[in-house]
């Protein structure tokens, strides 16, 4: 019996993988082909300007999380394929739509106080159209009706798109500053944008109702939590990157960006292993958690980040590969690397308990946890950051992981609801 328990929990966990990587392939194809040019980027802006540009790059993701507030998992959740038909799809679109031009006048209004200042204030401007004209969008549309051919075309259309404008910008146009490379950036998500319009768009998005605003205002209270939980994720892994920022030299804040690059890279990807980790839970009754396939999902992710850990001059020297390293510059990275590799096996030790609240919509309690989490992380890194050295910010930033990963475990050891 015990063996027919290990069999069903692999089984498990591999069909949960093998949705997760479905999801994450059609993201994988822009990610990569974004990797990608960010090694010419990182070549010709150099180690310190390339620290900025990832001031810039987490700046504006910050903002695209506040345009999404917590709506792309709340459709997932509560909704799933009815998101894609009748009224409903309607005013899901229009609230997705104010969102976006609600926050590009918050980031406009952050830009010009907040940053008035530092290196990277027009390339900030000047990404603000972004804000509405995302590649992604539409994504919500795609998974929730489980098109994944329209999907897996948007990412190809993207991939294409970005990697032929941000060619010609930085080899034939000779971009070589932040704010160019940031209208390159907004001007390469038009086409797929474009594309999902072309999928989803009506008009009858203008036909606005009291409906309507009785629709924002429910989506909104309901997203909160949601909204609450993705914003202080920030406070996690980014905070090192903003300590980093206002405590340390730009040639460190470049190198650590290296190494911060890679993991929120990896990252992004688990977001996807929880999602399909929903799916599959929508399908069952089980309200416990397993602590064998959390333990096996946490080896799978261990394995997959062996050479971070062990070799990471030489993936850094690979991924990056037309970066300018020197020998001072590959062996700080290279430190940031191995220590913020151990993150994700934090990530992955927590998707379970993540995903059964999520299910379960017990999302204040668990928006109220992450807030814990990101608020004990950011009082060590700013801590750190006064007291000790700017060499040990990177270990500073999982002390979040590990709080949160407590607490989680901790919430369902007290309710009995953790079994082999």
């Amino acid at each position: 019996m015990g063996k027919l328990y290990i069999f069903y929990s692999v089984l498990h966990v591999m069909r949960n993988i093998k949705i997760g990587m479905i999801i994450a392939f059609a993201n994988l194809l822009i990610q990569g082909v974004s990797f990608f040019i960010h090694n010419f980027i990182a070549h010709v802006l150099h180690t310190e300007n390339f620290g900025y540009f990832g001031i810039l790059q987490t700046d504006f993701s910050i903002f695209t999380a506040i345009a999404d507030f917590g709506m792309g998992t709340l459709i997932l959740a509560f909704f799933a394929k009815r998101a894609t038909k009748g009224s409903l799809f309607k005013n899901i679109l229009q609230v997705r739509l104010l969102c976006a031009l609600g926050t590009a006048m918050l980031m406009a209004i952050f830009t010009c106080t907040i940053r008035f200042h530092h290196p990277v204030f027009w390339g900030e401007l000047l990404l603000i159209p972004g804000l509405i004209f995302q590649h992604g969008f539409f994504d919500w549309y795609f998974i929730s009706g489980q098109f994944w051919k329209k999907l897996l075309f948007s990412k190809i259309l993207h991939a294409i798109s970005y990697a032929s404008i941000m060619v010609l910008a930085l080899f034939y146009f000779k971009f070589q500053s932040i704010e160019s490379i940031a209208v390159a950036m907004v001007v390469a998500a038009l086409p797929a944008f474009f594309f999902g319009v072309t999928q989803v768009f009506h008009t009858s998005i203008f036909h606005i109702t009291r409906r309507t605003f009785l629709f924002f205002k429910l989506m909104l209270k309901a997203a909160f939590p949601y909204a609450i939980g993705s914003l202080a994720t920030f406070a996690y892994l980014p905070i090192g990157l903003y300590c980093a920022d206002h405590f340390a030299s730009a040639n460190f804040l470049g190198c650590y960006f290296y190494s911060h690059k890679l993991i929120m890279l990896a990252s992004g990807l688990m977001v996807f292993f929880i999602s399909s980790n929903l799916i599959t839970l929508h399908n069952q009754k089980n309200n416990i958690i397993l602590l064998r396939d959390n333990i096996f999902f946490t080896l799978f992710i261990a394995i997959a980040c062996t050479p971070f850990f062990f070799f990471p001059e030489s993936m850094l020297q690979i991924l990056f590969f037309a970066a300018p390293w020197n020998a001072e510059n590959l062996n700080l990275s290279a430190y940031c690397l191995r220590i913020l590799s151990l993150s994700l096996l934090f990530q992955a030790f927590r998707m379970g308990p993540i995903s059964l609240m999520l299910k379960e919509k017990k999302t204040h309690i668990y928006s109220i946890f992450v807030c814990i989490g990101g608020l004990a992380n950011v009082i060590c890194c700013l801590m750190v950051s006064f007291l000790l050295p700017s060499s040990i910010i990177p270990l500073a930033t999982l002390a979040g992981d590990l709080v949160i990963t407590l607490i989680l475990y901790g919430y369902f050891i007290r309710n009995r609801r953790i079994r082999w």
